[in-house]
């Protein structure tokens, strides 16, 4: 191993970090941290990651379509088949016109659909239910049998009674035979005609069908007795009627002839239309004045209210706005010149005065707009008083008119609303007279229910298409709520979209199948051990991204963390500072992790000395630096762990370190702390030309990475990119984003299967 040389001499830390920043080669990397890259398009359906996710939730998918099919299935077999008879119903808004003259209960002229509704309602009222199950003699049929009530049941009707609060005082609920009566029975109007479905559900075929026929008699027949019933009450109800209509009617016009002959009265109607037009006219000009004068009341008082130089008027007025601009530029001016001159320069003192003429200005402005807003509001009033003198001259006039004859006026319109009431109820009494023998009817069975020969329900293909529909819906919501609860980091889109770096690598799972015995002490040389396997490959490949992400080359120095502990910083330290070392170069990796170090662990060396000891002064580099399994590459354990990390990783001695490292090595690789929660990671990225950030799919947190970086960005650490290890998880779906994987091979293969790669040389520093 080359021996590292100890700068003698104390350096201070500030200028020792200053100067190094000043040389280290920074390589500018694409975009910096700042900058993010374009937001995608928030409106564009991305299928693809939809798809992903329902095949990492499938198990969850496959487990709710499971559930459902067998719930489905065990309804189907449990429940009691049920039979539906059907009727077709038609019904007319008008019975057949024989005459001309309407009936007496009440037919909907205008809107169709109430009056088709009240029909429906009225087949579902409990009247009629009534009149079929006495009819039928239901009572005693073993539908309508009393029930246990079960547990679920009694659950829900107490949930129900609940949420519907308690009843009203008087308010009685159905009868229970008149309930499931008509909880068996279904209304369903034929869309776009005037007939109607009557249909009846029950365990018994033939009662469904008889149900439904006596449904529809008796509704026929309570028609025609209402129509007959309410035909005999009009006419008695009428006749009494005309008999005092005609009485009243007599009466008033006597009394109308004695008080024109009495009074004299002529007509005056021609007179009083034309003061009630003056008048009229006279109003609208008065509340056209009081708005007005409103407005500017309200406007003057706002004006006084606030003052004048925050009234609106004034802020809108372009002459103060013009002051005010003016006013702005002269105080920019006086504040740009104040930094050369001071207060009680000339020509500070000039600009002084400007501003206050200025001010004065304004003043002056705002004085003229707050009187003339007076001056309006003071004529708006006047004008306003003068019209409602000249309108109420004119009301007293109307009024002087109406008084002469107003009493011939009320006993002229009683004389006419007797007359028109006398006449009408005369002409209803003869219509209903004709229209009372009429029995003709406006409903009518078009087909009546026959005993049905399958039944209604379960249907299996039904419920199984309903378990299906609804087994998938809730199996993809659930999938899609755990999708996002769960605020892990899933793919390199996910990473490049959040911090606007790009992925340097990404590197694979290795499965249990590929783990040698040594790898049981961790997988950091995992890819020198197995230089054939995809880990070890993909580590080659991220050498590569890290040769071309600056325009010089690799950076020289490279720090490695990550957001939170165990999270692979550590193995991916060592795989890429064994990948550089097997091109030749000469690597030194350094365990800058003085909280919890596991360098040491991977190359399996002890700890008894390391970077502490130097940071100390108690070692020197050569003492420290210890060579490792691989060829070219050299460590410096953490050493005993330091009660101060964050000290001694700010002072001069580990500037030194790598400065002199940077000499004797091709590259140094600084493996270092965590960054949330402690400061030493933000202090190392200072010393380091670069920073590679490490994200362990599905288990780095997004918030977490994304404070990670935000705190690197405050520290102004080169993030050159990320590197993803655990990709491609064992049926998690966690990967590249890119539509591939590591589920490849290179044709190394097995022994005895393929032909072998020969290992290439390996050479010693």
């Amino acid at each position: 191993m080359s021996t590292l040389v100890d700068p003698s001499g104390a350096v201070d830390p500030a200028h020792s970090l200053k100067l190094a920043e000043q040389q280290r080669p920074i390589a500018p990397y694409g975009q910096p941290l700042d900058d993010r890259r374009e937001p995608a398009d928030e409106d564009v359906i991305d299928l693809r990651q939809y798809w992903e996710v329902l095949m990492r939730r499938r198990v969850t998918v496959l487990t709710v379509l499971s559930v459902s099919l067998i719930v489905a299935l065990i309804v189907t077999f449990l429940t009691t088949p049920i039979y539906r008879g059907a009727l077709l119903l038609q019904i007319e808004r008008e019975a057949s016109k024989v005459v001309e003259f309407e009936n007496v209960t009440p037919e909907e002229r205008g809107d169709t659909k109430d009056f088709y509704q009240t029909q429906y309602e009225l087949l579902k009222s409990r009247t009629l239910a009534r009149r079929v199950i006495d009819q039928l003699g239901l009572q005693a049929s073993p539908t309508f049998a009393p029930k246990e009530p079960s547990v679920l049941s009694e659950a829900i009707a107490g949930l129900k009674q609940w949420l519907q609060g308690p009843a009203e005082e008087g308010q009685e609920s159905a009868p229970d035979l008149e309930k499931q009566f008509l909880e068996n029975l279904t209304i369903s109007p034929v869309k776009n005609s005037r007939l109607v479905r009557i249909e009846y559900d029950s365990p018994s075929p033939e009662e469904a069908a008889a149900v439904s026929n006596a449904l529809a008699d008796n509704f026929v027949n309570t028609s025609l007795e209402r129509r007959y019933e309410a035909s005999s009450y009009a006419k008695t109800f009428l006749e009494e009627r005309i008999v005092q209509a005609k009485a009243n009617l007599e009466d008033s016009e006597r009394r109308l002839v004695a008080y024109a002959r009495e009074r004299e009265i002529v007509n005056m109607e021609d007179k009083l239309a034309t003061l009630m037009q003056r008048y009229e006219e006279m109003n609208t000009a008065l509340v056209k004045a009081e708005g007005e004068r409103i407005k500017a009341e309200a406007e003057y008082n706002e004006m006084l209210r606030q003052g004048s130089a925050r009234s609106g008027q004034v802020i809108e007025s372009k002459v103060i706005q013009t002051l005010k601009g003016r006013k702005s530029e002269l105080e920019a001016e006086y504040q740009e010149k104040l930094r050369v001159f001071k207060p009680a320069y000339p020509k500070m003192q000039q600009l002084q005065k400007e501003i206050a003429q200025i001010d004065r200005d304004i003043a002056a402005e705002s004085s003229s707009i707050s009187g003339a807003a007076k001056t309006t509001f003071e004529a708006k009033a006047k004008e306003e008083a003068k019209l409602a003198a000249r309108a109420q001259e004119a009301k007293d006039e109307i009024l002087d008119m109406q008084d002469r004859s107003s009493d011939y006026q009320t006993l002229k319109r009683e004389v006419e609303t007797n007359r028109s009431l006398y006449d009408g109820l005369v002409q209803r009494m003869k219509e209903i007279g004709v229209v009372a023998g009429i029995g003709t009817n406006n409903i009518a069975v078009v087909d009546r229910a026959e005993v049905p020969q399958e039944k209604h329900k379960p249907s299996l293909k039904t419920n199984l298409a309903i378990a299906i529909a609804l087994g998938l819906f809730g199996g993809v919501l659930l999938a899609f709520l755990l999708e996002t609860l769960d605020d892990t980091i899933k793919s390199s889109a996910d990473i490049e979209k959040r911090l606007g770096v790009p992925v340097l690598g990404l590197i694979p799972r290795v499965p249990a199948a590929e783990l040698q015995a040594e790898d049981a002490q961790g997988l950091a040389l995992h890819s020198f051990r197995d230089p054939k396997s995809a880990m070890a490959e993909a580590y080659r490949s991220l050498r590569t991204s890290l040769i071309f992400s600056t325009s010089e080359g690799a950076p020289r120095v490279l720090q490695v963390t990550s957001a939170s502990p165990s999270e692979g910083k550590t193995t991916t330290a060592v795989s890429v500072a064994t990948a550089f070392a097997q091109t030749g170069s000469t690597v030194l990796i350094i365990d800058c992790d003085l909280r919890n170090p596991s360098l040491h662990q991977a190359f399996v060396v002890p700890n008894t000395d390391g970077l502490t000891n130097y940071l100390v002064g108690e070692a020197t580099p050569a003492e420290i630096a210890k060579p490792t399994q691989v060829a070219r590459l050299f460590m410096i354990p953490s050493g005993p762990l330091p009660p101060n990390p964050v000290e001694l990783l700010s002072g001069a001695r580990m500037l030194d370190l790598i400065s002199t490292a940077q000499q004797r090595f091709d590259y140094v690789i600084l493996d270092g702390p965590p960054v949330i929660g402690l400061a030493d990671a933000l202090v190392i990225s200072r010393l380091a030309q670069a920073t590679v950030f490490v994200v362990a799919a599905g288990s780095t947190r997004i918030g977490a990475m994304e404070g990670s970086a935000k705190r690197l960005r405050a520290a102004n650490a080169k993030l050159i990119g990320t590197v993803m290890i655990k990709v491609g998880k064992a049926g998690s779906g966690y990967g590249y984003g890119y539509g591939y994987d590591y589920h490849y091979s290179y044709s190394y293969g097995k022994p005895g299967q393929h032909k072998t790669l020969p290992e290439p040389a390996s050479t010693e520093a």
